[in-house]
């Protein structure tokens, strides 16, 4: 999808940039996603940056760990976009 997207764009992605994207991407998805209760990793930085009881917190409609892992990823999914754009041109 994404190269559809570039394409239509105009802009011609340089491969090696769209796989250290890829790589970013998947580190990091692979890192937050694996969930074991006390020792996840998005829970420990949630505790150690002080936001331990909104990672726990999971009432009113509200999921903290939930909420943090779509902040993480739209974070770290971003900068993969600046990555895959490195030394792109346009078509």
């Amino acid at each position: 999808m994404a190269g559809a997207g570039a394409r239509a764009l105009g802009i011609r992605v340089h491969p090696a940039a769209a796989g250290a994207a890829l790589a970013l991407s998947f580190a990091t998805h692979y890192a937050a996603d694996r969930r074991v209760p006390g020792k996840g990793l998005l829970e420990k930085v949630a505790t150690t940056t002080g936001k331990g009881g909104f990672y726990k917190l999971a009432s009113h409609g509200v999921n903290g760990a939930f909420q943090l892992d779509s902040a993480w990823h739209h974070g770290w999914e971003t900068v993969a976009a600046l990555v895959a754009t490195t030394k792109a041109t346009t078509r």
